[in-house]
This record gives C-alpha cells, sequence and structure tokens, in this order.
C-alpha cells in the first residue's frame, strides 16, 4: 500500500500509522500501524513530532479516504515538477563525478579537476532559473545524509547564491563554488567512524573533527589554486566574535570568502536530513543565524537573510501553534520573524515569540 509524509498539524482521526514515529532521542512515541485518534495527534503535538507517514488508501468507486484529499506541501510541489526532476539527475551526477574528484585531489596534482569540478557543478547551476529556485531545489534534496561530499556540494551552490547576491564579479563567484567544494576536504583524514556517527560527539571526538581545517589548508598549501581558496578551507570555522576554531581570529582578520562559505556551510548543516533528526524549516534556521549576526560576516549574513526571507512573502507556512497562516510582510529589524496573517488574526514574529514558522505549505 502507498503512503505518504503528513504533517501532524493536517492530520485526521481514521488515518493509519505507516512508519512509528519517534521522539529527538529516539523513544518510541506511536507504534506503526496505529489508526489515528485526537488523542494521537495531541502526543504527537506534544513530543514536537512535525510529520509521521501515514497509509493512502486505495481509490474506489464507493469511498474516498480523507487522506486521499491532502494538498501537497510547497516543497512537495516543487518535487513533482519536472524542473526538480532534471535539477536531481544533474545534482547526482555532478555528485558521483565529485567524490572521485576529491579524493583525486589529495593525491594529485590539481591541475585540470578544478576545471573538472566547475564544469561539473555549473551544469547543476544551468538548471535551475534564478538563486532562489537553486535555494528551493536544493531544499527538496533533503533526503541526502552525507557530511562530505552533498555537504560541500550543497555549500558550493550556496556560496554561488550569496555572491551572486552581494554582486561579486563572475571570477569571484567561481573561486568561491571551488572553496565551497574544498571547504571541508581534510575531513577525509578524519576517521570515517568519527565523521559518519549517529548521534552526538565525546569531547575527544570533537577535538579530533576540528583538526579538519588545517589538514584541509595542509592538503590545498602544495596544489596550484587560488590563495583564498587555500584560506577558506583554514578559516570557515572561524567566527568574526574571535570564539571560531582553529586560529580564533575575529572580524577583518578572516577573508571575505571564508565569512561567505561560514554562513553556507551553517545553513547547509542546520537544514539538511541527519541520521539523528531532519533538516529543520529554513525560517528557525535563519532566525538563529540573525540571533547569533555576531558570529558572522555582517553584509554577507544580511543580504542572504534578506533575500531569502523575500522570496517567501505570499507563501502558507504552518506556525507552531497549528495555524496556517500567509507571509505578507518583512520585519526590517528582524528579518527572520515576519508578519504573518492567519484567517482573522495577525502574527507579528518579531513580537510573538512563543510562536515559530515550522513549515512552508
Amino acid at each position: 500500500m502507498k503512503t505518504k509524509k503528513v504533517f501532524t498539524a493536517n492530520l485526521v482521526p481514521g488515518m493509519v500509522i505507516a512508519e512509528a514515529a519517534y521522539t529527538s532521542d529516539n523513544h518510541l512515541v506511536i507504534q506503526s500501524n496505529t489508526e489515528i485518534t485526537e488523542d494521537i495527534i495531541d502526543k504527537l503535538k506534544y513530543y514536537s513530532i512535525k510529520t509521521v507517514r501515514i497509509y493512502l488508501n486505495e481509490p474506489d468507486e464507493t469511498n474516498k479516504s480523507k487522506t486521499n484529499k491532502i494538498e501537497p506541501t510547497y516543497f512537495e510541489r516543487i518535487e513533482q515538477s519536472e524542473d526538480f526532476k532534471k535539477f536531481q539527475n544533474e545534482f547526482n551526477a555532478c555528485l558521483e563525478g565529485f567524490q572521485k574528484t576529491l579524493n583525486n585531489i589529495i593525491i594529485k596534482s590539481s591541475d585540470g579537476l578544478v576545471d573538472e569540478m566547475l564544469s561539473e557543478i555549473e551544469s547543476v547551476l544551468e538548471k535551475s532559473r534564478n538563486p532562489l529556485h537553486l535555494l528551493e531545489m536544493m531544499q527538496c534534496m533533503r533526503g541526502y545524509d552525507d557530511l562530505t561530499y552533498t555537504h560541500s556540494i550543497n555549500v558550493a551552490l550556496i556560496s554561488n547564491v550569496i555572491g551572486t547576491w552581494m554582486n561579486l564579479g563572475h571570477d569571484d563567484i567561481e573561486t568561491l563554488m571551488i572553496a565551497g567544494m574544498l571547504h571541508d576536504i581534510g575531513k577525509l583524514r578524519i576517521p570515517p567512524e568519527i565523521i559518519q556517527k549517529p548521534g552526538r560527539l565525546t569531547d575527544e571526538e570533537y577535538e579530533i573533527v576540528k583538526k579538519h581545517p588545517q589538514y584541509g589548508y595542509d592538503i590545498l598549501s602544495t596544489k596550484n589554486l587560488n590563495p583564498k581558496i587555500k584560506l577558506v578551507a583554514l578559516q570557515h570555522h572561524e567566527r568574526y566574535d574571535g570564539k571560531g576554531y582553529p586560529y580564533g581570529l575575529k572580524g577583518n582578520e578572516i577573508d571575505l570568502f571564508s565569512g561567505i562559505v561560514a554562513i553556507a556551510d551553517v545553513y547547509d548543516a542546520m537544514t539538511a536530513d541527519r541520521v539523528y533528526r531532519k533538516g529543520i524549516c529554513p525560517f528557525p534556521v535563519l532566525e538563529h543565524m540573525e540571533l547569533q549576526k555576531e558570529l558572522y560576516e555582517p553584509g554577507a549574513l544580511f543580504k542572504f537573510i534578506e533575500r531569502t526571507v523575500e522570496a517567501y512573502i505570499n507563501t502558507e507556512v504552518l506556525l507552531s501553534n497549528g495555524d496556517v497562516g500567509r507571509v505578507v510582510l518583512l520585519n526590517k529589524s528582524f528579518l527572520s520573524r515576519p508578519i504573518v496573517i492567519s484567517g482573522d488574526k495577525t502574527y507579528d514574529l518579531s513580537k510573538d515569540f512563543h510562536l515559530q514558522i515550522e513549515a512552508l505549505l
């Protein structure tokens, strides 16, 4: 029988759970093949379980299930488009080639390999109409749980978006994309059982992972590459308040390209799926970054949040209280918390801090 992922807010009594639902720390909440009741819906909301997978009844002439009337979400509509299918095919081809190229760079000269990488990433870019369209396509690719290869392609693409919105020149954007693709190359020297660990790292493991910027810089230092690319590998975990690593650089001590890639790195890491959690909706991620704006390159962060949120005006969203509304206006003083109208209610999220946008519908 076919199944479908449904937002908890859209569940209706009588539907049947197709997969067991667990809390973020892997405690069972609802067993599979359980019929939904109002109490179960309340329980799922209590444990902040945003989506569950349900069975779809096969259509027949005498009984049309309510399940089949569920409208596709914002990103489900994108996933069903021809544009997305083309993007997905190109992305998968790029990923396959990039895995070989990244490993080859460690043991071979970079001559020719960088052009190869650029060609692969530009073939993906050609399948998107504009920066926002690119971000939307990427958001639909979040099923990949890969902390190195897929993540590096995503960071390169997001860096392209930020660079474009900052009006950087063509050559700078190409350099920025290569830097994004190579920023985590040092992770290839970290034991895979640590990189792929499905849960929180121990303090000792985290200290090992923190060595990857230096490892990356050491790998790239002998290669014929733009110095900015090498600096990005070294500096993408530095923070503008001086509390990053490996050297605790602050402010203008950090190269602009490193600052841009740092934003792309954090955004992708938080919105992507992981073994231990689902990817987070863009709005809470952007809010998290805006609240910690002292950590990031200010011009790049402002432009990225502003242009991303602007693109979602008039989009339907699910609020944390279960209401469905529409984003109608930005708050210039708090970009990631816009004004949302739901029926006859108006929520100014820059003031209603008990509410947040949980999903785009």
